[in-house]
């Protein structure tokens, strides 16, 4: 075997290894999960379950406060079956946050920080739910999502007014 025939071998092997991997590089970007729009009913289920959260956070507010978890509840069992893949991921992922019915305040207000966050995912990603913004409390270290502008942390009964508006 000479010098160029050798050489010609590495090149084709080269030239083999490189459409292996453009192949590759192909089927990976082309397995990559599909994206579903949101149709108004998937924003109207959405907007929905924040305005459940805005009821409730609002019953967290009071002095003495007895959330109900029920209309709630339904609002996530609405978004499993509506057929938008994301959307029943979210509400899978919120199930189990539910604090359960007569469950003590304090141990659900961790539980109430993790539901916030799935929250805030779905008002970020899904069109139309601007009236709700995100707020932040560096004292609990928690966020929530409410309407309007001013601060009202549902996790500190004693500093209500403690945290900070994020757009």
């Amino acid at each position: 075997m000479n010098f160029n025939s050798h050489l010609g071998k590495k090149n084709q092997n080269m030239n083999v290894f490189r459409i292996s991997v453009i192949v590759l590089a192909f089927f990976a970007l082309s397995c990559k999960e599909a994206i579903v729009p949101f149709e108004t009913a998937h924003e109207n289920l959405a907007a929905k379950l924040l305005s459940e959260n805005q009821i409730l956070l609002e019953e967290y507010l009071k002095d003495d406060p007895k959330p109900n978890w029920k209309t709630f509840s339904e609002s996530i069992d609405a978004l499993v079956s509506n057929g938008h893949p994301k959307l029943k991921t979210w509400a899978e992922s919120l199930r189990p946050l539910v604090p359960a019915a007569g469950s003590d305040l304090e141990s659900s207000y961790e539980k109430i920080s993790k539901i916030q966050e799935i929250l805030i995912q779905i008002k970020t990603e899904v069109p139309n739910q601007s009236q709700y913004n995100r707020f932040y409390c560096p004292m609990v270290d928690k966020s929530w999502v409410m309407t309007g502008k001013e601060v009202k942390n549902p996790y500190a009964p004693e500093m209500r007014d403690c945290g900070e508006l994020l757009q």
